[in-house]
């Protein structure tokens, strides 16, 4: 059964509050009526009504003040105002409805339906409000709780792919035993130096994840060449630099691709790692290119300048600092001030003149990583 709508009636005629009571009761509506704004503000509040059908002109508080109290606790409320002839004429119920009334009636009501169309009428157009926020809300929450959950798989999704680009770098390195954290320090002397570029925290972050796998394809090197104690020969050598490409093919090929960037359906592994995967596109990025020079002497590809992508320029200055401060089948270690040597001195030759003046201006918290990461 239909919960019956509640009317307030709010008017000081004695007989105008009757007759509107007893036929609204007879069209099955349940009404509370007041004598004046006062008691009808009061009424407002404890009976909670569906209409407030209200005089314009009372003691104590007139329609208008009534008119205020209803639209501050809710705007879905119709508020019908009445007014005599006189009222009319100087303009007090356009006023009210420029300030939120619903609609106006003229007393007298020559015909009683005229009020029990405009108070359903009314109600028609609040309950259709109410429908609309109850639905915005809904789909609010909706899309709030998609949202929450979205983000939540999305940073499950980020830590399996650190936790991945992680076990990567160790793989890498287990391959050659001497290197021992040469991975973490890689990453962390790398990321000194992006902020030292002034890069955004978001970006120094990449590329601390990224450049640990600059190395990853050296798992495609032969043992008695990797580990050689002696100085590669020239066919040895050529086979050494092909790391450089299994690390680009290992993290580029399709099932890697379609595992580490959630993708389902085959698809050409460069551009779905460019629109779905921007950490494995900057790991294959600096494997290909790390160990390429500002002058076009290194390798893969002879890259010159700002042909090398950054993240391989910052990733070749990390990467030969720690590497000619460790020990190495075939070198002792070289002592720290040595090594920052010899990165000043190939500045604008096989490193990046900028990249070089932010390892410099930072070389003490770099010294300190070595420290901390120590074999």
């Amino acid at each position: 059964m239909e919960k019956k709508r509640k009317i307030l009636i709010i008017e000081d005629e004695e007989a105008i509050r009757r007759i509107f009571r007893y036929y609204l009761e007879d069209r099955n509506f349940e009404v509370v009526a007041a004598s004046d704004g006062t008691e009808g503000i009061e009424k407002f509040h404890s009976e909670k009504p569906d209409v407030v059908l209200t005089d314009l002109r009372m003691p104590r508080a007139g329609g208008m003040e009534v008119l205020k109290a209803v639209i501050s606790v809710s705007d879905e409320i119709p508020v019908i105002v009445i007014s005599g002839v006189n009222s009319i004429e100087d303009a007090v119920p356009v006023l009210a409805l420029r300030q939120g009334a619903w609609d106006y009636l003229v007393k007298p009501i020559q015909d009683l339906s005229l009020l029990e169309y405009t108070v359903k009428r009314c109600i028609e157009k609040s309950d259709l409000l109410k429908e609309n926020r109850i639905y915005r809300e809904h789909l609010e929450d909706l899309v709030r709780e998609r949202t929450m959950e979205l983000e939540l798989k999305n940073k499950q999704l980020d830590n399996s792919r650190r936790q991945l680009i992680g076990v990567l770098s160790q793989a890498a390195e287990y391959k050659d035993f001497e290197t021992g954290n040469h991975f973490l320090r890689v990453s962390e002397i790398s990321a000194v130096i992006a902020r030292g570029l002034g890069w955004d925290d978001d970006s120094v972050s990449m590329l601390a994840l990224a450049s640990p796998v600059h190395d990853i394809g050296k798992i495609g090197i032969p043992d008695n060449i990797l580990l050689k104690p002696g100085k590669l020969t020239d066919d040895e050598w050529c086979t050494m630099k092909e790391h450089c490409i299994y690390g680009k093919n290992i993290l580029m090929s399709h099932k890697f691709v379609q595992t580490f960037c959630g993708e389902e359906k085959e698809s050409d592994p460069e551009t779905s790692v460019e629109s779905g995967c921007s950490l494995i596109h900057t790991a294959s990025k600096i494997a290909m290119s790390h160990h390429e020079h500002w002058d076009g002497n290194g390798y893969p590809n002879g890259l010159k300048g700002e042909s090398i992508p950054i993240e391989g320029r910052i990733t070749a200055v990390a990467d030969v600092f720690d590497a000619l401060h460790s020990r190495r089948p075939y070198k002792e270690p070289w002592d720290t001030d040595e090594s920052i040597n010899y990165i000043r001195e190939n500045s604008g030759k096989q490193f990046d003149p900028d990249v070089v003046r932010a390892f410099l201006d930072n070389v003490e918290e770099i010294k300190s990583i070595l420290k901390s990461h120590s074999d």
